[in-house]
C-alpha cells in the first residue's frame, strides 16, 4: 500500500507539477502516474483545471491552472484508510513547519504542502510559498 501512495502523490515523488504548463502536466502525469486515469466526469467550465482518479477510486488528484494554462495548485483528495502513511511519508520527506503543514524546495521555488482533514477524507494541497 505503501508503494502505491509513494507512487501516487506528487509530494510523495518529490517532482511537483507547480509552474508546469498544462500539456507538460498531461504528458508528465500520463507518463510518470501510470495508476492515475483522466477523469472528465464533471467538467466545470469556469475552473481551469484537469481531474485524475486511480484505479481503485480511492484518492483524487486535481490540478489547477492560471488563466495562461499554468499549473498553480495540486491537491489529492485521499480516504482516511491512507492517512498514517500520508502523514509519515510526508514527514519523511518534507519539512514539517506546522501541525498539518510541510515544505520543501525544487529548483528556485518553495512549496507548501498542507493536510486538511475533513469529515469522510482528507486533502493534501501542494502550492508556491507566498
Amino acid at each position: 500500500m505503501l508503494i502505491i501512495l509513494i507512487a501516487s502523490a506528487t509530494v510523495a515523488k518529490g517532482q511537483s507539477l507547480i509552474g508546469l504548463p498544462k500539456e507538460e502536466v498531461k504528458a508528465l502525469v500520463k507518463e510518470e502516474y501510470k495508476e492515475f486515469r483522466r477523469d472528465n466526469s464533471v467538467v466545470k467550465q469556469h475552473f481551469n483545471y484537469l481531474k485524475f482518479v486511480n484505479g481503485a477510486k480511492t484518492r483524487t488528484w486535481i490540478l489547477y491552472f492560471t488563466d495562461e494554462d499554468i499549473c498553480k495548485t495540486s491537491k489529492l483528495v485521499c480516504d482516511y484508510s491512507d492517512f498514517d502513511d500520508v502523514v509519515e511519508e510526508l514527514s519523511s520527506t518534507h519539512k514539517k513547519v506546522g501541525d498539518s503543514m510541510w515544505e520543501y524546495h525544487q529548483e528556485d521555488k518553495a512549496i507548501q504542502v498542507i493536510l486538511t482533514k475533513q469529515e469522510w477524507y482528507f486533502t493534501v494541497r501542494e502550492t508556491l510559498k507566498k
